[in-house]
């Protein structure tokens, strides 16, 4: 269900800068609740988001993809979500990121300004430091914005 519902959402976005970042479907049959979260490079505004929820909507419905009833949540994944692909780091260039990486030695935790992504490798500014540190994606297993707050 998932796959044809992130199908549908794409066929939805009108344009090339809006991407889905995440579709998550809970609770059981009769009761779902189905959340698509929308990015895109230069943000998204409520106007879109209001269009893609009515023309996502009308899709599922008439797909008759979620059988029974079901509330439509399509939202951004807001600045306290982790990041998850690249084109969210190429977004967030500049912002202050905490990440925590995995590996065969263990995890580790950094914390530093986002410098962006080439050939999906994460620079990253150390806070407190003058020093890079290049990071690969696929080795990150959480990252998030750190809020000022």
């Amino acid at each position: 269900m998932d796959v044809k519902i992130v199908n549908l959402a794409q066929e939805v976005l009108m344009r090339d800068e809006l991407f889905i970042v995440a579709v998550v479907v809970r609770g059981s049959k009769g009761s779902r609740f189905v959340e698509v979260y929308v990015d895109g490079d230069d943000g998204v505004s409520v106007s879109d988001l209001a269009k893609i929820s009515r023309e996502l909507a009308f899709a599922l419905d008439a797909e008759d993809v979620v059988k029974g009833k079901y509330l439509l949540n399509v939202s951004t994944p807001g600045e306290e979500r982790c990041l998850l692909l690249e084109r969210q780091y190429q977004r967030h260039v500049g912002k202050q990121l905490v990440i925590l990486t995995n590996h065969e030695d263990g995890s580790n935790q950094f914390e530093g300004e986002n410098l962006g992504v080439t050939d999906g490798v994460l620079s990253l500014k150390i806070s407190d430091s003058e020093s890079t540190k290049d990071v690969p994606l696929d080795r990150i297993s959480k990252a998030k914005i750190k809020l000022p707050w």
